[in-house]
């Protein structure tokens, strides 16, 4: 059984969504709120199976898409996506599906430092993001290396 603390977030995140849809429908070029909304569901994300967790990430994906659409320099936002898209490779089964979304988040993480050069967050985000690709890279030429021994 999930605890109290884990509930009460489950429940601050669902309705931080509806208010966030509410927003929407009166306000539909509000970046601030469609960054907000995405990260709601990012967070919502985590209490789902695999195929739920996914599809609540790709609703977060398009939803920083749009406010990008309308604020191409939103760092805050650019952050969230590369958020995103790493969320969405760790739920991947395999290397070779998980490599693009963590390629894509690394772009995201370096816009947002572009944008926001001395947030250490971003920063930090954009060096994990790195790591996470070169560790793939070498499984990837491990796995090349053992097809080629055998």
């Amino acid at each position: 059984m999930e605890s109290s603390s884990e509930l009460d977030r489950l429940h601050f995140f669902e309705q931080a969504c509806k208010i966030s849809e509410a927003t929407y429908a009166s306000n539909p070029l509000d970046a601030d709120n469609l960054t907000r909304w995405a990260g709601a569901l990012l967070e919502l994300s985590q209490f789902q199976s695999v195929p739920d967790s996914q599809k609540m990430i790709q609703d977060a994906i398009s939803k920083l898409e749009e406010a990008l659409s309308i604020n191409p320099k939103k760092h805050d936002a650019l952050w969230c996506l590369g958020n995103a898209q790493t969320s969405f490779a760790f739920l991947t089964n395999k290397e070779d599906e998980a490599r693009p979304y963590f390629e894509k988040a690394a772009q995201y993480f370096q816009q947002a430092v572009d944008e926001d050069p001395s947030n250490e967050i971003y920063l930090k985000s954009l060096e994990i993001s790195t790591r996470c690709l070169s560790i793939l890279t070498k499984a990837e030429e491990d796995t090349v290396l053992l097809n080629v021994i055998h």
